[in-house]
């Protein structure tokens, strides 16, 4: 089904872009728990944007060989598992462990995104080779839409929820796409 597979991967988009809006948010309260550097926080946000990187030119290379729902299986449990290794931060570790387990859940999270890039962009052109330009541009607008979201649950809600609790609502977008796609 066309239209489902587009709001699906819609949904996706706006996932990405909730939880990047949601951590670029959060790093300011890491840096204050944990004590982080400023080129550590600059260090762990980079991590996002490198993987992202190798999501989408490494998913781009093999979504047709290994098949999209394959792909957006991966995506869906980078997305899962970098919440995990994010949660599993812990004032009690060191300063070493918790920018490990942070630097490593934010690189997840940008391998997730990348790769639900490579196979959203091909899927959506190929279901609409008519009007391919206008199906990429309502599947793109989620992203900016997921910014915005991200960015006000950190206005609205840094007071009255932890940052763990903030990251957590990132995975509602991120059930909900899992749910369509599958």
């Amino acid at each position: 089904n066309s239209s489902r597979l587009l709001w699906a991967g819609f949904m996706a988009i706006l996932a990405a872009g909730v939880g990047f809006g949601v951590r670029g948010g959060l790093i300011f309260d890491w840096k204050a728990d944990f004590g982080f550097t400023d080129t550590e926080i600059g260090t762990i946000g980079g991590a996002m944007f490198s993987s992202f990187c190798f999501g989408i030119i490494i998913g781009g290379l093999v979504c047709d060989r290994v098949g999209y729902s394959k792909l957006v299986i991966s995506a869906f449990l980078f997305h899962v598992l970098s919440a995990v290794v994010t949660f599993g931060t812990s004032t009690d570790y060191s300063q070493e462990t918790n920018y490990a387990l942070l630097y490593w859940g934010t690189f997840l999270f940008g391998l997730a995104n990348g790769t639900l890039e490579a196979v959203a962009n091909p899927l959506v052109a190929t279901l609409f080779p008519n009007k391919r330009t206008h199906y990429l541009n309502i599947l793109h607008a989620s992203w900016p839409g997921g910014l915005v979201i991200g960015g006000a649950i950190g206005w609205f809600l840094a007071d009255s929820l932890s940052w763990q609790q903030q990251l957590a609502l990132f995975l509602i977008p991120t059930l909900a796409y899992g749910v369509m796609f599958f």
